[in-house]
């Protein structure tokens, strides 16, 4: 299949290929979007200590009330407790994908958001007094692998990162035992992988699929013809099966499962024309928001009106908007999040912190991309364990601190989550809807905020949907790490 061979790298034809995949893999379940930016993309490194001055809430962040950060504490002397770890430093990996000459800027989110929690932290004091050093290792989306092996050579964790291809590289790194706190995982070989604390936990074996409840219980007449559509990639398939698994739970009945080219089509008309044949009434699309807007504006063309159109969170994003234009009236999109959305800043305060800091730190990074908040929620998550360890900091020692953790929401940037498990998505979700006007959030049933947290929004998947890496594989055992 065309990722698996992208993914070994040997067999890449051209950049266009690579390019189809990008395309289409440019979601991260609910949890956050994947995309290219060029804009936003200057001035990229944060100065270690940051400027002076106290940073906001004197180190709290959102409703954590416990500094994020911090010196030591008087009469603690902190040594080289691990690789990476000095008595004065730690040295962190994050990966993320933005030079790769397909698509410049790809999730260079995921480095400004580092540089900013890092530039902030240090400014605070650091970990115990120990600052912290990222490496911003650009896997360039062919070379995660390479970058997981300059990790293993030097760095204490990855955090806050995250790459196209995340599937490379995985027992690599659990060869090396290396702990990872991304900020997203996307393949099945890395969703749930060992040695890996995710603050917002995306499994293979269930899915939030609270917005698939809330079309069923808003157009009940749509259920009986629902359609499917997502990229010729095979990741992007197994996402959409994965939907229509929750689907079937629901009651969803399919009358029309197909897929459009990664690189886009030159004409969505065709595609729109089998929709109307079909008689869709509902339509669950995986893929990238650009091109979902030119097929809205193929059934405008064709004078179709679907009940729904829906999709995951990187739906959530001007793109598609900016492709669509008025066809978004006739055919409103609908979307979910388990970030809390940027139209909450007014609302939530850590949104409106994160901004801020973005403001005093990096005044030109990607503040906007919501890809962002889930590294930065990373980070604190990473931060909270790293403190808890003391002068004794270890790999396993945080570790053991994060998988400990049972309820976490980053202060208000996520939804609440229960890191200490991998098999159990976060039962909270925004649901927000595009119109030609812009996005607007939707209250449904009982809020949490700007969430919906029922139990029954996480439904249990029935299919296989492959297995993550273990330490097994790489022939290791957890008593190893230290």
């Amino acid at each position: 299949m065309l990722v698996e061979r992208l993914t070994r790298g040997n067999h890449v034809r051209n950049t266009r290929r690579v390019m189809a995949v990008v395309l289409a893999v440019t979601f991260v379940g609910l949890a956050a979007c994947s995309r290219s930016e060029t804009a936003g993309t200057a001035n990229t490194t944060a100065a270690a200590s940051g400027p002076s001055g106290d940073a906001p809430a004197n180190g709290q962040f959102g409703t954590l009330t416990t500094p994020v950060c911090n010196p030591a504490p008087a009469g603690e002397t902190n040594t080289a407790s691990a690789q990476g770890v000095t008595a004065t430093s730690i040295e962190v990996g994050t990966i993320s994908d933005p030079g790769f000459t397909g698509a410049p800027g790809l999730n260079q989110e995921l480095f400004d958001a580092s540089d900013v929690f890092v530039a902030w932290c240090n400014s605070l004091g650091g970990i115990n007094g120990r600052q912290i050093k990222v490496d911003k290792l650009d896997a360039k989306i062919l070379e995660y692998k390479q970058r997981i092996l300059e990790a293993c050579a030097k760095g204490f964790t990855l955090t806050g990162g995250g790459g196209v291809f995340d599937d490379a590289g995985q027992v690599d790194r659990l060869n090396c035992m290396l702990p990872d706190f991304p900020g997203y995982v996307v393949t099945p070989r890395a969703r749930g992988a060992d040695l890996q604390v995710q603050a917002l936990p995306y499994p293979l074996n269930k899915t939030n699929f609270g917005l698939g409840r809330y079309l069923t219980a808003t157009f009940p007449d749509s259920i009986s013809r629902v359609g499917y559509l997502t990229g010729n990639v095979a990741t992007t398939v197994v996402a959409k099966d994965q939907v229509k698994d929750a689907g079937v739970q629901l009651g969803w009945q399919t009358v029309y499962d197909d897929q459009y080219s990664a690189l886009g089509e030159s004409t969505w008309v065709p595609t729109a024309q089998a929709i109307k044949d079909k008689g869709v009434k509902g339509l669950y699309y995986v893929g990238e928001p650009t091109n979902l807007g030119r097929l809205l504006a193929a059934l405008d063309q064709i004078g179709y009106k679907l009940d729904w159109v829906a999709g995951a969170g990187n739906l959530y994003d001007q793109s598609m908007i900016d492709s669509a234009g008025a066809s978004l009236d006739s055919n409103p999109v609908y979307s979910a999040t388990s970030v809390t959305p940027f139209l909450a800043a007014a609302t939530v305060p850590a949104v409106a912190q994160y901004q801020e800091l973005f403001a005093k730190y990096l005044p030109k990074g990607k503040k906007d991309a919501a890809l962002g908040l889930n590294s930065f929620n990373a980070w604190l998550l990473w931060a909270k364990s790293a403190q808890s360890c003391g002068a004794n900091l270890t790999r396993r020692c945080i570790l053991d601190a994060g998988l400990a953790t049972t309820t976490w929401n980053g202060g208000g940037l996520a939804a609440a989550a229960d890191p200490a498990t991998h098999d159990q998505p976060p039962h909270c979700i925004s649901l927000q809807k595009a119109t030609s006007s812009g996005f607007s959030l939707i209250d449904w049933e009982s809020q949490d905020g700007v969430y919906n947290c029922d139990p029954a929004n996480v439904i249990t998947l029935t299919g296989d949907y492959g297995k993550p890496a273990s330490l097994a594989e790489a022939g290791k055992t957890l008593d190893q790490l230290n």
